[in-house]
């Protein structure tokens, strides 16, 4: 490996505020749902792969902007994508078992 880490133009503060707001809409959205489920009317079915998609775009944006990951180097992407895909496969794998 060379010293010569030639990145993209990093993104502004505006930027990492506006993901930041994203995030914590997300969070909250994560957390009315699971609170107010009830009220709601939300059945398992609905919440649970709701919660799953809200984390999987929260993982997206942390690995991909908060920690640079797409200034780094392609396996590293692979790193993460695979080991989300293979926490992905363990979680489906033990709820088919129980």
């Amino acid at each position: 490996m060379s010293g010569d880490h030639s990145h993209g133009k990093h993104a502004t503060v505006k930027l990492y505020w506006v993901f930041c707001v994203v995030l914590c809409a997300i969070t909250f959205g994560e957390w009315f749902i699971f609170r107010f489920r009830e009220e709601l009317g939300v059945t398992s079915t609905v919440m649970v792969p709701a919660l799953i998609v809200m984390s999987l775009v929260k993982f997206v944006m942390v690995v991909g902007w908060y920690m640079h990951l797409r200034y780094d180097h392609s396996w590293l992407k692979f790193i993460f994508i695979g080991s989300l895909g293979l926490g992905g496969a363990t979680g489906i794998a033990l709820a088919i078992l129980m």
